[in-house]
């Protein structure tokens, strides 16, 4: 529908669809700052670990537990989290969270400590 009804909707739907995934990545970590997060809405069976990783590694030496943590969330890892977060704030890490449907109520929370350091002048 999108596509043939809407001004330019063929363009909007496939404008990526000859790209790698590591293309579109890539594409929009360029596009983005330490104020602005890069989401992903996964299908299911989805996983874009590996590719963060190797273009994170390949752009900014990204190391697992140095510059960067990954917490998969589920009971207790709000707390967990938090502190990652924090860590990433002060000096520039990087942080996953994965599976963050699960706690949608702490997704508020998430959002005001991003807002936070946004007026704090994050990494």
């Amino acid at each position: 529908w999108i596509r043939n009804l809407l001004p330019n909707g063929r363009d909007y739907m496939d404008c990526d669809g000859s790209s790698s995934f590591y293309v579109v990545l890539s594409s929009s970590f360029d596009e983005s700052s330490s104020s602005t997060p890069i989401c992903f809405i996964l299908s299911p069976g989805a996983d874009p670990v590996k590719e963060v990783e190797a273009m994170g590694k390949k752009r900014i030496s990204l190391q697992l537990g140095v510059n960067y943590h990954n917490v998969a969330m589920g009971q207790g890892q709000d707390v967990v989290a938090m502190a990652k977060m924090d860590i990433g704030h002060r000096e520039g890490h990087w942080v996953m969270l994965q599976n963050i449907h699960l706690m949608p109520k702490w997704c508020r929370e998430l959002e005001k400590k991003m807002d936070a350091f946004i007026a704090d002048n994050s990494h």
